[in-house]
């Protein structure tokens, strides 16, 4: 079996966003209003022993935009009922206008019901 080391890591992502109290307010613009790149998105779900967490993405700078599709996201990941998950992209997915977060506990894209108890979102993106 071969080892390789590597003595020079290059960098992936240059940001870090964590949101401690993920819920169903908008976080808007956590990314920053510029384009990029998710690489990895982390949903601590353990809090919340009964219902799953469902954590929306909106490519949109502005949390609360006022065209139609306000509550529509971009993409739409789950937690599971007591747990946590992570999700990589090894390509990316990547975004143009900035990101936009929020975090229920349905999936339909009219739910504004917030878990009861705290859910962790950790991105990392370009």
């Amino acid at each position: 079996m071969a080892v390789t080391k590597t003595t020079t890591i290059t960098s992936l992502a240059g940001k870090l966003v964590v949101d401690f109290t993920a819920d169903a307010s908008k976080e808007a613009n956590v990314t920053a209003a510029t384009s990029g790149t998710i690489y990895l998105v982390e949903i601590d779900n353990t809090a919340n022993a009964s219902t799953f967490a469902y954590l929306k993405i909106r490519d949109h700078a502005d949390a609360t935009p006022s065209d139609a599709n306000a509550g529509i996201p971009t993409w739409q990941l789950t937690a599971p009922k007591g747990g946590k998950i992570t999700y990589a992209f090894p390509d990316g997915q990547e975004y143009a206008a900035g990101v936009s977060i929020w975090c229920t506990t349905n999936p339909a894209n009219q739910n504004v019901s917030s878990p009861t108890n705290a859910v962790i979102v950790k991105i990392i993106a370009s």
